[in-house]
């Protein structure tokens, strides 16, 4: 949830992200308020950036969208496999782990194929079809809306399941990155269930290549202060991201590198 936000205002949201556009009288019914109350909640969400009116109604920012995770997956696709095999390096036998959505989380799958007696917790679909039928996988798929471009679910019913749990571990890539902002995504949506996945977990990893820097994610997820790991195949030079990455308290760790550090 969105700390400078209501309760209420963070349900619209919820809906939102899950139903699409809400129209104004439906919401004043279904919360019992007038549509002035309801008015001054959708002010808020429009004035920080998180909704646009409508005519008599409310939706989600147009913000620049997502490409397909089939198209993804080619992209950049050595650096995530490698990436993805120094975070599945981490995660010993027993874990319990959240595992949210993308391409990287899907390899970061793929490379904990061979361990053992893992709990696993996704929205990925591709996750769990991957870890699914390994032997000795205890698989939760979350419950919520199916979004087909991203082959995930979201939604309230999917951040309540993720709150069931307390994670040994969660593992979570990026649609963008940004030296004061963090972890970017591309829905509100999106950025719920993954901050769940880090508000219920212990070791939390940011897998994320070094494209995402150039990313056009527009909402903000969470600080790099979030993660206590952020996984990447390089760093970029600008000397701003160094700083930013170190006052978090964040470990960073660059895939080949001598030390791993």
């Amino acid at each position: 949830m969105d700390s400078r936000l209501s309760e209420r205002q963070n349900d619209i949201l919820a809906r939102i992200g899950a139903r699409g556009a809400q129209q104004i009288d439906r919401l004043a019914q279904d919360y019992g308020l007038t549509t002035q109350s309801i008015r001054r909640d959708i002010n808020v969400l429009c004035a920080l950036g998180l909704a646009r009116r409508l005519h008599g109604g409310v939706d989600l920012p147009v913000l620049p969208q997502n490409t397909s995770i089939s198209a993804r997956a080619g992209l950049h696709e050595a650096a995530k496999r490698l990436i993805a095999a120094r975070v599945a390096q981490d995660i010993p036998n027993g874990s319990t782990v959240f595992m949210g959505i993308g391409t990287t989380v899907r390899f970061t799958a793929e490379a904990l194929r061979g361990h053992a007696g893992l709990t696993v917790v996704t929205n990925n679909v591709d996750v769990a079809l991957i870890l699914g039928e390994a032997e000795g996988m205890e698989m939760h798929l979350v419950g919520g809306v199916w979004r087909p471009n991203d082959r995930d679910l979201v939604g309230p019913e999917a951040i309540r399941y993720f709150e069931r749990f307390h994670a040994t571990h969660a593992v979570v890539g990026a649609g963008g990155l940004n030296p004061t902002s963090g972890a970017l995504d591309f829905s509100y949506g999106e950025a719920q269930i993954t901050n769940a996945i880090l508000q219920n977990s212990r070791t939390r990893y940011l897998a994320a290549d070094a494209s995402k820097w150039r990313g056009t994610a527009a909402v903000r997820v969470a600080p790099f202060s979030a993660f206590t790991h952020f996984v990447t195949d390089m760093m970029p030079r600008e000397h701003d991201s160094e700083v930013s990455l170190a006052q978090s308290g964040v470990r960073v760790i660059v895939c080949g590198s001598p030390d791993g550090d």
